[in-house]
């Protein structure tokens, strides 16, 4: 049985999958809205399958969007994230 995770996970700033796709858009305007939340619906939909990173940790999937399926380390070769953003899944529906 897979083990879902529901809680933010740690050193990651939540945001809502809407607000993440507005500021994206802003900070890259040259990005097609609907390719972006296609990408970021198929990162959320693999980690609430469980999907983890080669490493074994789960993954990271605001990354996981544009780089393919890994966590924070693998993507960006830090340790660590340092209030980088996080989609908040346990509160989010997108299913709309």
């Amino acid at each position: 049985m897979l083990t879902v995770p529901t809680t933010m996970k740690t050193g990651f700033t939540p945001i809502t999958l809407d607000d993440y796709v507005e500021e994206h858009l802003h900070a890259n305007p040259g990005v097609e809205r609907a390719t972006l939340i296609q990408q970021l619906e198929i990162a959320i939909g693999a980690y609430r399958a469980g999907a983890r990173c080669q490493c074994g940790e789960p993954i990271w999937i605001i990354g996981s969007a544009q780089a393919g399926l890994g966590c924070f380390a693998c993507i960006t070769g830090q340790p660590n994230p340092d209030h980088d953003y996080e989609i908040d899944v346990a509160d989010d529906d997108t299913t709309n």
